[in-house]
């Protein structure tokens, strides 16, 4: 889907269901990517025993959807002013990689 329409679609499910809905849904997509990353560590880094296949098709699912989210977030806020901010913090980021 191209970025214009999701965008369209973003404003369709706010009219739909209210900014307070989005904001709560992509809390709540949020809160499942920490819980699909922690079963990674778990399994990666303490031995934890679990289906991989269905552990990376979860963690998949979750990074897609706080994706989407945090599109429809910027949608809503101000496309321009998260790309000033984004860029000055990976600017940021750079320096202190740099400093090592």
């Amino acid at each position: 889907m191209k970025k214009e329409e999701r965008f369209d679609l973003y404003d369709k499910a706010t009219k739909k269901w209210g900014m307070q809905a989005q904001i709560d849904q992509a809390i709540e997509e949020m809160a499942e990517l920490i819980v699909a990353l922690n079963k990674y560590k778990r399994a990666k880094y303490c031995n934890e025993t679990m289906d991989e296949e269905k552990m990376f098709a979860n963690l998949f699912t979750e990074l897609a959807d706080v994706n989407i989210c945090l599109e429809q977030m910027v949608s809503f806020f101000g496309e321009e002013q998260v790309e000033k901010a984004k860029e000055f913090q990976l600017n940021r980021f750079k320096n202190q990689i740099e400093k090592f």
